[in-house]
């Protein structure tokens, strides 16, 4: 079985003041029952990422908003806005119903199951 992802073509990042878009940090293990992808998005809250499965391509989006308090003004800005897009295509099918994610320190990690059929399996000789 093959356990790897090839990175599809992201949006480049734009330069600007307001927002930018970036693709993140990540990494992507895997084996015969699971992939397993970690990406870093830090800043982002878990209600800002959107995660999609469509024909094997894995699409991960994640916001982070910049607030300045209540009362207070901005003196000076280095966080900004900022949108993070990752895709990766993925080269076994993946059990949908069974994928899970959690966002734990600013890393978001992903376990893909893989579907029974596109496990391998062993074929008795008789």
């Amino acid at each position: 079985m093959n356990a790897t992802c090839a990175p599809r073509s992201t949006a480049p990042a734009t330069s600007g003041v307001t927002e930018s878009l970036r693709k993140p940090l990540y990494n992507v293990s895997g084996s015969a029952e699971a992939y397993e992808v970690r990406i870093e998005m830090p800043g982002v809250p878990k209600n800002g990422v959107k995660i999609d499965l469509e024909d094997n391509i894995l699409t991960v989006r994640g916001e982070r908003t910049v607030n300045v308090p209540e009362g207070m003004k901005a003196l000076h800005r280095e966080l900004s806005p900022l949108s993070y897009l990752l895709r990766l295509r993925l080269n076994t099918p993946v059990d949908e119903d069974k994928m899970n994610a959690k966002l734990e320190d600013g890393v978001l990690i992903l376990r893909l199951p893989i579907k029974e059929a596109a496990k391998p399996r062993q074929i008795p000789v008789l």
